[in-house]
């Protein structure tokens, strides 16, 4: 198995306190005037002073970086931005880093620059985990998106999407020098930068290297030298003038076209977890947002439990999931812990720590395996220690465990509630759709009696839509799932954090809960003692110490119906466990364009893919929402907009709502559209 574990950056330090990268044998930044240099070679050879401060209002500027090294040019064109740029305008920097620096080293080499403290402060707070792939960081009240791509440039930049309103304005072509590092200097980077500019855009770089300048001018670069800085002789600037034609790869998955819609009009169907995250990250960027649920509350399925557990998911092979998963758990924290500073956000939970034990060889292997593949940081998840285990557990050591720290518990009809609140939603309940029809540019949405209208729909329904989710070509299945509730009286000690195992255990407001079963095909709603118990027992497993005498499942002869409590719902799963998030496309084109076709590797005989204008999904998100929810919603919110995505296209074809149907035709399997949707 090949490993993707990514190395750090190895530092000396010079005399003059500059950080010099041992891998390259070179300076990250000039001795003599680091901060100028930099200003020189690629702030003002992109004229970026100009171009910033000639915005409109709401512009989006996209900066692409090779190498972010120690950020300087990031810190020096956020300096600019800050002064210079509208107010309402955001600078998008996306950067790649084959050896990141970590975050100690990081803050010495800003050490430097007593101008750029306050600017450097904030990309330190929040400075992402060293983990390859994709990391999304927002900062400056969100008037600045960092982009950090971990790992080789070459690899991550064909998973940027080349959508027009998502390409490049200007490019930093820094890193070590071609002589010192020429795995950065090939020609996929001169291939890709073409691919993902705009005539017009532009570049700069240090060198002069007469391969790069030819690669660039083959690309249709207009290249020029200007003299170089201080003592270098000469650096290259430059513009792309021809815009070549490329293929789609992935024609299927291509990106819908943005809603053109000045009014800003949403309606989202379903007040669950999924559809108030969509509704808020709507709300927030302008939108006005109906949100239509059937029942006569929020939350009344798989999100109306009392706690759900917060944490990234490890497997052995750190494969799509576990990708897709940390970014869903890294954009949970960016929306949810800010709000743990409001007042009375104690009813959110609790996000200071989850534990997980392991009952098993496996669950302890997969966690060993996920170490040796990724070098999975201390931040993310560490060994629980004795103390740990003395302080959260009781001292039960029956069981190793591990701790995510930035992992816990959250209560998600406050959550639902939060996101419900903004000012531009409004929530109307008892409103089951009967018909979805869409005429004049809108969706029409009624119910015998009542309807609403907007040029965008979002259905967030869950797993018991049977009927809509069909329509959908939704293969989503129902799968009950029982939790057990306990009051103060049925816990021998109080749960600090919550802890998983086979299920879960977690304090929760006024006692705890502990589950939870899976009894798909099973979907009688009624509380079952056969399923309390099976709770129990996986808890007792776990925390052997942690369950009273009445409630122990080694005593379960005596546990009746009537002394415990506890909840049924139903989660929403698809059959490869991710959500499916995105525009739903046009059902009938894409047998004709695809299915009714036998499938060729020629990938460019294909047509985009067509969609459904204005209709979006975003559902299947199981037993992991809380991880999910608000990726997804970021997603809604880029295809909508037409922006750029918030992660690498590998990751956003798994939760593409047309990817079943494809996965079928691809590997020879026929129609999927002439099959039951619901899988078995």
């Amino acid at each position: 198995m090949l490993s993707d574990k990514l190395t750090p950056a190895q530092v000396q330090w010079s005399n003059q306190s500059v950080p010099v990268s041992v891998q390259f044998d070179d300076v990250y930044f000039s001795t003599d005037d680091g901060l100028a240099e930099s200003h020189y070679n690629f702030i003002d050879a992109n004229r970026l002073q100009s171009r910033f401060s000639g915005l409109p209002p709401n512009a989006v500027f996209r900066i692409a970086e090779t190498g972010f090294g120690s950020g300087l040019n990031f810190l020096l064109a956020c300096r600019l931005w800050l002064q210079q740029a509208p107010s309402s305008a955001n600078l998008h920097f996306i950067s790649f880093e084959k050896f990141p620096l970590a975050l100690a080293d990081m803050q010495r080499a800003h050490s430097c620059f007593v101008e750029l403290a306050e600017i450097a402060g904030e990309l330190h707070s929040r400075y992402p985990l060293l983990l390859p792939g994709w990391h999304d960081v927002w900062l400056f009240e969100k008037r600045v998106r960092l982009t950090l791509w971990f790992g080789d440039v070459n690899k991550g930049l064909p998973e940027l999407d080349a959508t027009p309103s998502s390409l490049v304005d200007a490019w930093f072509l820094d890193g070590f020098a071609p002589a010192k590092n020429p795995d950065m200097w090939q020609t996929t980077l001169f291939q890709q930068m073409a691919r993902l500019s705009h005539q017009q855009t532009s570049f700069a770089t240090f060198t002069t290297a007469g391969d790069v300048r030819r690669s660039l001018h083959k690309m249709g670069f207009q290249v020029e030298k200007r003299p170089g800085y201080g003592k270098k002789r000469e650096m290259c600037f430059g513009t792309l003038l021809h815009k070549r034609p490329f293929s789609w790869k992935t024609p299927w998955f291509e990106r819908p076209e943005p809603i053109d819609n000045d009014n800003k009009q949403a309606i989202v169907i379903g007040a669950g977890l999924a559809g108030a995250a969509a509704a808020y990250q709507l709300a927030e960027n302008g939108w006005q947002v109906t949100v239509l649920e059937q029942a006569d509350d929020i939350a009344t399925q798989a999100s109306g439990n009392l706690a759900g557990a917060v944490h990234p998911l490890l497997t052995a092979d750190w494969n799509l999931r576990s990708q897709w998963y940390l970014q869903g758990y890294e954009a949970t924290l960016r929306h949810v812990l800010p709000w743990f500073n409001e007042a009375g956000s104690e009813r959110l939970g609790d996000l200071s720590g989850l534990i997980q034990v392991f009952v098993d060889k496996t669950a302890e292997q997969r966690f060993q395996q996920a170490q040796q593949r990724v070098g999975l940081p201390h931040e993310l998840v560490r060994g629980l220690n004795a103390e740990e285990h003395q302080l959260y557990l009781q001292g039960q050591h029956r069981h190793q465990g591990i701790i995510f720290p930035k992992g816990g518990w959250l209560y998600p009809r406050a959550v639902i509630e939060r996101c419900l609140a903004h000012h531009n939603i409004h929530l109307q309940c008892g409103f089951k759709v009967s018909r979805l029809v869409f005429e004049n540019e809108s969706w029409r949405l009624d119910n015998g009696r009542q309807q609403y209208c907007a040029p965008v729909v979002i259905v967030a329904t869950g797993s018991l839509e049977a009927k809509l989710n069909q329509q959908l070509g939704l293969p989503i299945r129902p799968v009950k799932g029982q939790v057990t509730h306990l009051q103060p009286e049925q816990q021998r000690y109080v749960l600090d954090k919550a802890v998983t195992h086979k299920g879960y255990s977690s304090p929760c407001h006024h006692g705890a809960v502990t589950g939870a079963t899976f009894e798909a095909p099973n979907m009688d709603e009624t509380l079952s003692l056969a399923s309390h118990k099976e709770n129990l027992a996986m808890a007792e497993q776990a925390l052997p110490d942690w369950l009273a005498t009445s409630v122990s499942a080694s005593e379960s002869s005596s546990v009746t119906e009537i002394e415990l409590a506890g909840r049924v719902a139903f989660r929403p799963t698809t059959p490869d466990h991710l959500p499916i998030i995105g525009a739903v496309a046009q059902t009938d084109w894409m047998q004709k364009a695809y299915i009714g076709q036998s499938h060729t590797h020629a990938v460019y005989r294909y047509d985009k893919q067509r969609y459904q204008k204005g209709l979006y999904v975003s559902n299947g998100h199981g037993a992991r929402g809380l991880m999910s929810v608000f990726l997804a919603a970021e997603i809604l919110l880029a295809e909508i907009e037409g922006e750029a995505l918030p992660q690498p296209l590998s990751l956003y074809h798994a939760s593409h709502p047309a990817r079943f149907a494809i996965r079928q035709w691809r590997q020879g399997k026929g129609d999927f559209y002439e099959k039951d949707h619901h899988y078995s």
